[in-house]
């Protein structure tokens, strides 16, 4: 079994933030299945966070993790792809409350153009199109996005 595992669980480890422990019971869990891996998505984010001053600091945590940097498939980039195009066009043109639902639109006070809301972006859907395809679960705190969009993805800590 094949546990992929998303950005945020792993600065849950490395700042010890109120996902911690689930972060770590998740990956012990993990572990105790198969293998635990990342995409390059994942890697990428960890290193913009700016934690490592060195790639080798950032592979050696890794490997402190037994966590292996992998290579989404083919049909999980294809997937990603499938994924985003379906988000981008879901989209809203206005910015939407999240306590009440109202919507209202949003003009630049430079230039007049409408802005529209900035949502995930395909960084998500690559993690998401990489362990729905390539793995059997993911370990990631962003469980009602992937409920979203890619329901059939069994998400860690439940």
């Amino acid at each position: 079994m094949t546990t992929a595992v998303d950005t945020n669980a792993l600065l849950a480890i490395l700042y010890e933030d109120t996902h911690t422990d689930a972060s770590e019971a998740a990956l012990r869990r993990a572990y105790q299945q198969g293998t635990v891996v990342i995409t390059p998505v994942v890697d990428a984010e960890l290193a913009a966070d700016g934690h490592f001053e060195a790639a080798s600091e950032l592979d050696e945590f890794l490997e402190d993790l037994s966590i292996r940097l992998v290579e989404p498939s083919r049909d999980a980039l294809f997937r990603a792809g499938e994924r985003f195009r379906r988000d981008v066009s879901r989209r809203p043109d206005d910015v939407g409350c999240p306590a009440c639902g109202s919507e209202r639109g949003v003009t630049c006070a430079e230039c007049g153009r409408d802005l529209t809301p900035r949502q995930h972006v395909a960084a998500d859907l690559l993690i998401g199109g990489h362990a729905v395809v390539d793995a059997d679960s993911l370990v990631s705190f962003d469980d009602g996005f992937y409920e979203t969009y890619v329901p059939s993805l069994t998400v860690y800590p439940e």
